[in-house]
């Protein structure tokens, strides 16, 4: 048996095979980073993008709720000191009302008390005078029963009169 081997041949490879197989593996590796690596890296990077385009919405979002927040805050201040002072207002107008409808009303009680007291004055002097007429003619008659029928003159009329109405008055 007669085996004879080149070791030589072995031990180094062929430059053509070598630079064949150099050859399509750098064909291979081009098609995998131009097919495979781009739109991988070109997809992270699209995701990264969106990511950050996210967070900085985000901020601002957060940025402007703060905003919205304290203008929320003043206006709901602003609210509570204008309803204190329309309550304020109210309180001094029904105050103010309430002080007219009093002295209105007390006018009122007033003028009736004092129309009131001038009809019972005015009735009072009426009724006086009615009974110092009732006295005189009673007076009249009685005298004139007592002095016979005779007629009085004006002057013991007059006279007799002021008599009572002097008793009257006392």
């Amino acid at each position: 048996m007669n085996i004879e081997v080149d070791v030589a041949s072995q031990l180094f490879p062929n430059p053509f095979t070598m630079a064949f197989t150099l050859l399509v593996t750098a064909v291979l590796f081009f098609f995998i980073y131009k097919f495979v690596f781009d739109p991988a890296r070109a997809m992270i990077q699209k995701r990264q993008d969106l990511m950050a385009a996210e967070l900085s919405d985000a901020a601002k979002a957060k940025e402007e709720a703060s905003i919205d927040r304290e203008k929320a805050k003043e206006e709901i201040f602003k609210a509570r000191d204008m309803a204190s002072e329309i309550i304020a207002d109210a309180k001094l107008k029904a105050d103010e009302t309430k002080g007219e409808i009093l002295k209105s009303a007390n006018d009122k009680a007033d003028d009736m008390y004092r129309k009131a007291k001038d009809r019972i004055l005015k009735e009072e002097k009426e009724m006086r005078e009615g009974l110092n007429d009732e006295i005189v003619d009673v007076a009249l008659e009685a005298s004139k029963k007592l002095l016979g029928d005779k007629d009085l003159s004006k002057q013991d009329e007059e006279a007799i009169d002021r008599f009572i109405r002097e008793l009257s008055d006392e």
